[in-house]
């Protein structure tokens, strides 16, 4: 089956520890991630106990010819979506509802909102958890949020949450992200577990703030399928 073109917010131009990959292992295929500690440390930790999400991302590379091997990003709404190499366009591949946890040298690494110690974070922690997610903006001012789409190319939407849910609903959402980031807004990511989180520069370093948990029912839609003259496309 031709896989579907993902029509929804699509990151790019994000950071290597953004991104989860599929490589291989010797003679098998594991996810890995990059992990950069406040230490200067990079961990490469990786796990081969979701063969069925391998094979789920495999299955649209091997259609476009590609290297079984290569990147992909999971969604809040658990979609797993990836770039093909040479274009623009992101696929999806299925949902998967598995969490990703990876085991390092003793910890455990995972999008959950937990610290190593096994304990729930507050807004305004420190995120310690993997930096994978789906990009969104903060206006200026605090009072929106939006992303972009590509629509084709050199044509680009802009998706403001206001347009979804209200201004008022949105301006209320956005004050929970603003608490943490400030009125100058700027960029946060919100990974498959609803964990929000954002990078902040110290002076000397990028570290993470964890926001809060996602609240699904004053959020953007999920992306949907419809058949429509026996083509599937997203809505």
């Amino acid at each position: 089956m031709k896989p579907i073109k993902f029509k929804g917010n699509c990151p790019r131009n994000v950071s290597r520890d953004a991104k989860y990959s599929i490589r291989s292992m010797g003679d098998k295929p594991v996810i890995s991630i990059v992990y950069e500690t406040n230490e200067g440390e990079r961990w490469y930790p990786t796990t081969d106990e979701h063969p069925e999400l391998i094979d789920l991302v495999r299955n649209v590379r091997a259609f476009f010819r590609q290297e079984p091997s290569g990147t992909f990003y999971i969604n809040e709404y658990k979609q797993v979506i990836l770039p093909v190499m040479g274009q623009r366009d992101y696929y999806y591949a299925g949902e998967y509802e598995n969490p990703l946890i990876f085991k390092f040298e003793g910890l455990r690494i995972s999008g959950q909102p937990l610290n190593f110690n096994g304990n729930s974070l507050q807004k305004g922690d420190e995120w310690i958890g993997p930096h994978q997610g789906i990009p969104y903006v903060l206006t200026a001012g605090g009072n929106d949020i939006k992303y972009r789409v590509e629509l084709r190319p050199n044509v680009i939407r802009e998706v403001k949450l206001s347009k979804v849910i209200g201004e008022d609903n949105a301006r209320l959402i956005a004050k929970k992200i603003c608490d943490v980031i400030g009125l100058r807004g700027g960029r946060f990511y919100v990974n498959e577990f609803g964990s929000i989180f954002t990078p902040r520069f110290d002076g000397s370093s990028i570290r993470y703030t964890y926001i809060g948990q996602l609240d699904f029912q004053f959020w953007f839609p999920k992306p949907q399928f419809q058949d429509k003259n026996g083509e599937i496309i997203i809505m």
